[in-house]
């Protein structure tokens, strides 16, 4: 145990009588938070022949990059992770560094002992009792199972075949883990975890791998203290002059043909810009001004780009604080836009092109599909981002098909997941924040029975997971808008596309999570940031504040803030992410750049 735990447990009031802290409870504000400091370090032997030469092997290499995530969890505790006696977290496990926190943070009658799904180390289980240690500490000696990742109730099988291909054939060892409770603030004060891992890579190749994680206190937080909105407010002024030296440096990946298989480099200057502007950069900015010039004569080809060159634009023209006098009932609607003469040349030339974007093997009345570019595919993501377009284009004063809308809708409703469990939904909205504010009245949720459904990449039969759940969901709900905002909507249709919303919902209430892209495993660690700006656009764009009585603004900026580097930008949870987007999706997350999705009818 290291010497600044024990000094910690050294000042701390256990239960007397040598009780262990299982008749220990959290106590956090409700919806607030502990902040912890942390310190964490991973190393790796080389490969070796055999198991037995892993075990002994020196660890003095670096640890194989998929063995964790290359964003760590952030070292919090929220309020809305405890379970219902408020003895232990809940949510999804992905990570090994998260198995610990679990492990430390669970004050109830035993260890949690079975991890599914914490890829690369497949289903993991950990075996072993808490003893009380001299200073007060309490320890855990465990030993470590991992195996092949076991069906799930009520799944597929093949779901679980799939994960086995990115796991490694076996892993097992030890974890020593040691921990302080804090029984006069009611929390964890410090802990310790120690893994010691032999992995199996392939025939005859074996590796020894240790992590360490260390978490010492430093705060309880009430829900959106001063201290949040503080660092919030500074994250994204940092974000934002990070995104504005990289387009006024001119970066490589910012100029056409960047070399990617596409050219993304146009959309990626249309993002930049969209996180500027919500960034609150001043509109006679320079930078602003000629990134907008310069976007203006790119040609713009696939549907990622037109319809985040289209946001950009409504953005741009769009009231001072309109999203959140929208939020705060000020104002009803979206207020169409009054383009100058060179924003809506483009704009229009944008939405012609973004219109031919399609799958031409449907009828275009009946299902519009949206791809990369025109042709045989599509997909959930770009799905989303083509309604986008036309949902910014429509805010634009463009005339937008009146079919298109509905034809994007029916394609969605055709992919989402099989039903999966019943739930009781409890959306809480702005509104009702807004009414229970200064009174002791807990705000108000619209509750509604609902089955969890999520969302794929593409097929209704694949594993659904966050990103592309938020991606249906908000494609529905930008349909639904478009549908209202035309006038005299298909009924029958509304009321599918409103079941299907709330099914979105439930899922996203059933797997939710902060800490990876949930659902799917193997996505976990992939498109985080993407994942948390769907998550801040599906809620947003349907007015809801609170998802199952859980701040996910709160919670999502919390690990948002942790992964800011020196410099304004935020850590890529990819080696093959750009820090730009990286930081565009942070900031755009943070500032809440989705205004609720009703506008002014014409």
């Amino acid at each position: 145990m290291s010497r600044c735990l024990v000094r910690c447990c050294g000042c701390l009031l256990l239960a007397a009588g040598g009780v262990l802290a299982q008749d220990a409870v959290w106590r956090i504000p409700p919806r607030g938070a502990v902040e912890y400091r942390r310190e964490w370090r991973a190393a790796a032997s080389a490969v070796v022949r055999s198991a037995g030469e892993a075990r002994v092997a020196p660890t003095g290499g670096k640890a194989p990059d998929r063995c964790l995530h290359r964003l760590p969890p952030a070292p919090w505790v929220c309020h809305g992770e405890l379970d219902r006696e408020q003895r232990a977290l809940t949510g999804p496990v992905r990570d090994l560094r998260d198995l610990a926190r679990a492990l430390a943070c669970d004050l109830g009658s035993g260890v949690r002992g079975r991890f599914p799904r914490l890829l690369p180390f497949g289903d993991v289980t950990v075996s072993g009792s808490w003893a009380r240690g001299a200073g007060g500490a309490e320890t855990l000696r465990a030993t470590v199972q991992c195996r092949l990742p076991a069906a799930a109730a009520g799944e597929p099988r093949e779901h679980a075949d799939r994960l086995r291909a990115f796991c490694l054939p076996d892993a097992q060892g030890t974890l020593l883990l040691t921990r302080c409770i804090d029984r006069e603030r009611s929390v964890l004060s410090a802990f310790r975890a120690e893994f010691d891992l032999v992995v199996e890579e392939g025939p005859k190749a074996f590796r020894r791998v240790r992590v360490e994680d260390e978490w010492r206190f430093v705060a309880v937080r009430d829900h959106q203290d001063f201290d949040f909105r503080k660092r919030v407010a500074a994250a994204i002024e940092q974000g934002a002059g990070f995104v504005r030296d990289a387009i006024d440096g001119k970066k490589s990946f910012l100029a056409p043909g960047s070399g990617e298989d596409r050219d993304f480099s146009g959309g990626r200057l249309a993002l930049a810009l969209l996180t500027l502007v919500h960034g609150g950069v001043p509109a006679d900015d320079p930078v602003l001004q000629r990134g907008f010039d310069d976007l203006r004569r790119r040609r713009l080809e696939d549907t990622y780009s037109l319809a985040t060159a289209l946001m950009a634009v409504a953005a741009r023209s769009a009231p001072s604080g309109e999203a959140e006098r929208i939020r705060n009932g000020q104002l009803a609607a979206v207020p169409v836009r009054q383009l100058d003469e060179r924003d809506a040349k483009a704009a229009q030339k944008w939405l012609e092109r973004l219109l031919g974007n399609v799958d031409p093997r449907v009828d275009r009345a009946d299902l519009l599909r949206f791809n990369y570019t025109a042709g045989p595919r599509y997909d959930t993501s770009l799905q989303q981002y083509g309604l986008l377009g036309l949902w910014s284009a429509r805010t634009c004063g463009l005339e937008v098909p009146p079919a298109a809308f509905a034809a994007a809708a029916r394609h969605l409703l055709a992919v989402q997941a099989e039903p999966g469990a019943r739930l009781r939904l409890a959306r809480t909205g702005h509104d009702a924040l807004r009414e229970a504010a200064g009174s002791d009245h807990e705000p108000k949720a619209v509750e509604v029975g609902a089955t969890a459904r999520g969302f794929a990449y593409q097929e209704r039969d694949e594993p659904p997971f966050g990103s592309m759940t938020s991606a249906g969901v908000s494609g529905l709900l930008l349909a639904r808008a478009g549908l209202l905002a035309a006038g005299k909507p298909d009924r029958a249709l509304l009321q599918r596309i409103d079941g299907a919303i709330d099914d979105a919902f439930a899922w996203l209430a059933a797997e939710f999570s902060v800490r990876c892209n949930p659902g799917y495993a193997e996505r976990a660690d992939h498109h985080v940031y993407y994942w948390l700006y769907g998550l801040e656009r599906s809620c947003e764009l349907a007015g809801v504040a609170w998802l199952q009585g859980r701040d996910w603004y709160y919670e999502g900026a919390l690990q948002l803030l942790s992964q800011q580097q020196a410099n304004g930008s935020f850590r890529a949870e990819q080696a093959s992410t750009l820090l730009l987007d990286a930081t565009c999706f942070a900031v755009l997350f943070l500032a809440k750049a989705t205004p609720p999705a009703a506008v002014t009818p014409r």
